[in-house]
C-alpha cells in the first residue's frame, strides 16, 4: 500500500519510460484516496509543471469524491446563512483544493473586520461601496462563463465574479457586521435587496454596486411592475441558491467543454435536497 512518506519516488517514475512502471504508478496514485494533494504539498520540490499535468485527473477525481462526501454537510445547519457558507465553502474547495489555504468563513472574518475597521458606523451603502469600489470587487464581462466565477474564495484574488457570487459576499459580510441584506432572483441576473431609511433599494453588485431605486424597476424588465414587487419580496431559501449556483457551475463547465465536471455537478444537483 503507498505511504506519504514513499510519495517522492513514486512521484519521480510518473514519466518513466517504461509504460509498465507508469501503469502501476498511476493505479497506487489512484489508490491512495482524497488526501493525495494535500500530502503532496509537502514534497512540492519534486513536482513540475510536466508530472502535475499527469496527475491533475488523479487529483480532479478526488476533488470530486471529496466533495461528493462532504456535500451533505450544509443540509443541517441551522440557519439559511450557514447553510449557504458551507455550501459555498465546500464548492471553493472542490474547485481549488490546496490552493484554498484558510477556510472561506475565515476570509469573510477578515474583510468583515477591515470594514469596521474603516466605516466604524457604516450602513449598507457604506458596505457596498468598500466592497465594489474600495476593494473593487466586480462582475466578469470578459470571461463570464469561467467555472470559479461561481467561487467566493476566488473572488478576493482576482476580483471578479458572477452577479450571485457578489451578492453573496455582500450578503454574508452584512451579516457579520451586523447589517442587513438579502438576495433578489431579479430577472436578467441577481440583485441585493437593501432598506435605508425606509426606502427600499436594489443593489447591481456585477457593475459596481450601483443603485437601483424602487420607481427605477419598470424600466429593467418587460415584467410588469406587480410581478417584479412579487419577485423583488419573495425571501430565498438557502436552496434556492444553492441550485442556481451549482446550475451555473453546470452552465460554465459546459462552455468550458469540461463534460466530466459538467456530468458530475448535475448528478450532484439531482442528489441533493433543493426541489
Amino acid at each position: 500500500m503507498l505511504t506519504k512518506e514513499s510519495l517522492p519516488h513514486i512521484i519521480s517514475l510518473v514519466d518513466d519510460n517504461s509504460e509498465e512502471v507508469r501503469n502501476q504508478v498511476f493505479k497506487d496514485l489512484s489508490g491512495y484516496g482524497t488526501d493525495l494533494e494535500t500530502d503532496l504539498v509537502e514534497f512540492s520540490d519534486i513536482l513540475n509543471r510536466k508530472n502535475l499535468h499527469q496527475i491533475k485527473p488523479i487529483i480532479e477525481k478526488n476533488r470530486r469524491d471529496w466533495l461528493l462526501a462532504n456535500w451533505k454537510n450544509w443540509y443541517t445547519a441551522i440557519t439559511e446563512l450557514d447553510k449557504i457558507e458551507i455550501a459555498m465553502n465546500l464548492i471553493s474547495k472542490f474547485q481549488l483544493g490546496v490552493l484554498q489555504q484558510t477556510p472561506l468563513s475565515t476570509k469573510l472574518d477578515i474583510i468583515a473586520g477591515n470594514f469596521v475597521n474603516l466605516y466604524p458606523y457604516g450602513n449598507e451603502l457604506d458596505l457596498s461601496n468598500y466592497l465594489f469600489h474600495v476593494l473593487d470587487l466586480k462582475g466578469n464581462t470578459d470571461d463570464y462563463y469561467h467555472p470559479l466565477n461561481c467561487n467566493l474564495y476566488h473572488t478576493f484574488e482576482s476580483g471578479m465574479a458572477l452577479p450571485i457570487t457578489l451578492v453573496l459576499i455582500y450578503i454574508l459580510i452584512a451579516d457579520r457586521v451586523g447589517l442587513q441584506v438579502v438576495g433578489c432572483n431579479f430577472p436578467g441576473h441577481f440583485l441585493a435587496k437593501i432598506e435605508i431609511e425606509g426606502e427600499m433599494l436594489m443593489i447591481d453588485c456585477f457593475n459596481s454596486g450601483r443603485i437601483i431605486f424602487e420607481s427605477d424597476l419598470e424600466n429593467l424588465s418587460t415584467d410588469s411592475y406587480e410581478a417584479l414587487l412579487t419577485i423583488i419580496n419573495t425571501p430565498l431559501t438557502a436552496r434556492t441558491v444553492i441550485k442556481r449556483v451549482i446550475t451555473n457551475l453546470i452552465n460554465a463547465y459546459r462552455e468550458k467543454g469540461d463534460s466530466v465536471n459538467q456530468q458530475f455537478l448535475k448528478e450532484l444537483l439531482l442528489s441533493s435536497p433543493l426541489r
